[in-house]
This record gives C-alpha cells, structure tokens and sequence, in this order.
C-alpha cells in the first residue's frame, strides 16, 4: 500500500478553510508519504505571502518536487483547498476530484496519461518511447502517468510535475466532492461513484462503500476521501 491521505480543516489557520490531499505512490511509498506529511505545510506558507490559491498550488507542487528530488520514488497527488463556497482544485496524475452535484457528476482534474493527446506530444517531443500504456526511459522503466511529484530520471523524457489547477463557485445543487487514487476512478465511473456517494448520509459511510466497491472492481490500492457538501462533514 503506497496511496496516503491528507485532511487539514481551518487550514492555513483560516476558518471554514478546508485542504484535503490524496497521493498514490510508485515505485516505494518515500515520496507519497512525505507529500501526506509536508504538501500542506508548504501550500499554507505560500498562502501567507498572500499568493492566490491557484498559484500557491502551482508553486507548492514545484517546491516539494524539488525537495523530494534525492527520493527513489514517485507520486500522484490530487489536492483541493475550500474556501467557504470557492474551490481550487490542482493534481499531477491519474488522481482525480469528482464534484456531485443534483444536475450529475464530473471530474474537476484532467488525467495525465498517454491518453491524452497534449501529454503524448509532451512525452514523444522529450524523447520519451511509447509501450502500451507506458512512457518507457531509454533503459526500459516506465510510467504510466506522464504528471508526477519526485520520479526525477523520468524529467528527461517530459514527465513533469506541474498540476493542472481550477476554480469554481459552488452552489446550492452540489451535494459531494470526492478525491481518490486510480485504484477508484479505473475500477468504477464517475458516475457509479456518484450513485454510490448519493446512497449514504455521512462522508465516512461514502468513502468507506467507494472504496470497497473499487476495491471489487480491481487490485489496484484504493485511497478515498468524502467531503459531504450539505452538511461539511467529512
């Protein structure tokens, strides 16, 4: 098991301020666990300069890929601060924010794989070679995400970590954000997250049915956090 969790309410000492973190790992748990431990930390330094949410996220991102740069391993790392109504969302991977809302479901993050045709030129124009799923180094180890925190050999073949990142107003209609590891979003839909999501009253008994109906779906390990929108719970 290499996915960790991260929740901080009244975050960077702001009240009704919520950062929540989930980070899968590769190739060793170093990196994720320490993205668990110190990615906060440094997004509420950034934010007491004053920096906007979307650049705090952009400038954390790139402060703790370089303090992780000695590590051996790689992560994913899906994040989002809540600001009372506003939202910013930032991840690197196949990690994802799910918002639900009465109207249906969508992701608010964008999956960094070869599947999407911007990070395949990114990867092919680097000199990255293409196996599968995989953007291979020249000595043969590969990854499937093409965004991550640490994994420093694959930098020369454009594997970067720089997050997406996205604001929104929400409103009265949204009922849940969901963050999970790949282990949810490949064994089940948005969708079928959102059906299972609308089934429960509390976050925790959310979560908790996600992760075992994703773990029913595949092997992959399994991260979820549930933030109740109705009621703030989580």
């Amino acid at each position: 098991m290499e996915d960790f969790v991260r929740v901080e309410p009244s975050f960077a000492g702001r009240e009704g301020w919520l950062y929540a973190g989930v980070f899968d790992g590769h190739n060793g748990d170093g990196v994720s666990r320490r993205a668990s431990e110190e990615l906060h930390g440094i997004l509420a330094e950034e934010l007491g300069l004053e920096r906007p949410v979307d650049e705090a996220i952009r400038s954390t991102f790139r402060t703790f890929d370089e303090r992780v740069a000695s590590e051996g391993s790689g992560a994913t790392a899906a994040v989002l601060v809540l600001q009372g109504d506003a939202l910013t969302v930032g991840n690197a991977g196949d990690s994802h924010v799910a918002l639900i809302s009465k109207a249906g479901v969508g992701l608010l993050t964008r999956d960094h794989r070869l599947t999407n045709e911007g990070e395949y030129r990114r990867i092919v124009a680097a000199g990255g070679r293409v196996m599968g799923p995989y953007a291979v180094l020249p000595w043969g180890k590969g990854l499937v995400c093409t965004r991550s925190l640490g994994d420093r050999p694959f930098r020369r073949i454009g594997i970067i970590p720089e997050p997406d990142v996205s604001e929104r107003i929400l409103g009265a209609e949204d009922e849940w954000l969901i963050l999970g590891s790949d282990g949810v979003w490949d064994g089940l839909t948005p969708e079928a997250v959102a059906d299972l999501a609308r089934g429960e009253t509390t976050a925790q008994s959310a979560a908790d049915r996600i992760r075992a109906s994703a773990l029913e779906k595949n092997d992959d390990n399994v991260s979820v956090i549930a933030i109740r929108l109705a009621r703030g719970d989580l």
